[in-house]
């Protein structure tokens, strides 16, 4: 059985689907009811619950044998999920633990990173006493923040960085295949990797989404003043730690971008990475609306 914490988020609800359609019997948690939906897509199991909660986390992981731990999104209580997740696993004396990281944990000008950072160290004491098996995969950008069909419908290709400024993607779906690798072939104990494909700007990704579309889609930089206006739901509701971290991805991303080495990645996939243009041609058609270019289900 494999433990999936944060399966609902917005990476869980692209991998762990396709992870149960690759044949693994999955146990999912999250703490938005949703969840449930799970239920019919493969997932033999699903659970609510707060991951917060020690308990609840220590019940999950009973008769689990692996863990794919997904950390929440843009919350100061991260890395203490990450250790309440990480103690039960060892307590249950689970046979593997994936952390899905991100690229360049130790870029500390952002918020969420130094989480990360604190649980991969964490991660490593914890098993210098206990002996679990484990392994981290660092992801870049995700595809699943080009929103495809809304960005096709504005035609415009909002950007909270200079349109010039370099930063690499990487498909959900590649990351799943990486994990599914490492979960299920020996070879990958105390082994971390760079999961990053693309490094693109965002005035290049925009003329990948006009060329798959067949609609001019003109890239954007939004200001810092007009932020909330484009993402929402990073002001409206969240707490300030949210918010906080949101301007600081801005500012970092402006300053330095995020770029990265796709070699990695290339060496644990089967196959070609999958490309932004094949992202964008995969929206669209499940968007009902005819991509203008064929492109190849993996390059």
């Amino acid at each position: 059985m494999l433990l999936v914490t944060c399966a609902y988020g917005k990476v869980g609800r692209q991998i762990v689907p396709y992870l149960a359609k690759k044949g693994f019997d999955i146990r999912a948690i999250d703490m938005n009811p949703e969840i449930k939906n799970f239920e019919k897509q493969g997932v033999k199991e699903v659970l609510v619950g707060d991951s917060r909660d020690a308990k609840f986390v220590a019940e999950a992981m009973k008769n689990v044998d692996q863990v794919l731990y997904i950390p929440p999104q843009f919350t100061y209580q991260e890395a203490k999920m990450g250790k309440i997740a990480i103690d039960a696993a060892i307590d249950a004396k689970v046979q593997k633990f994936v952390y899905l990281s991100c690229m360049y944990p130790n870029m500390s000008t952002l918020l969420q990173h130094r989480m990360k950072a604190e649980d991969e160290k964490y991660l490593l004491y914890r098993d210098f006493e206990s002996g679990l098996d484990w392994t981290v995969l660092r992801p870049s950008t995700y595809h699943q923040n080009i929103f495809m069909k809304l960005f096709y419908d504005m035609g415009q290709y909002p950007s909270m960085c200079d349109i010039d400024t370099v930063v690499s993607w990487v498909d959900p779906l590649d990351v799943a295949d990486c994990a599914a690798k490492v979960l299920t072939e020996d070879g990958y104990k105390y082994a971390i990797y760079t999961c990053s494909n693309e490094t693109m700007t965002p005035r290049e990704v925009a003329a990948v989404m006009s060329k798959v579309s067949g609609k001019e889609i003109t890239p954007i930089s939004v200001p810092e003043d007009k932020l909330v206006e484009y993402w929402p739901d990073y002001f409206a509701g969240s707490d300030s730690f949210a918010t906080e971290t949101f301007y600081a991805l801005h500012n970092s991303y402006n300053k330095w971008g995020w770029a990265g080495n796709n070699k990695q990645l290339i060496e644990l996939l089967d196959h070609k990475p999958r490309s932004v243009e094949n992202w964008c041609a995969r929206q669209l058609k499940a968007a009902g609306i005819e991509p203008a270019v064929k492109v190849a289900d993996t390059e």
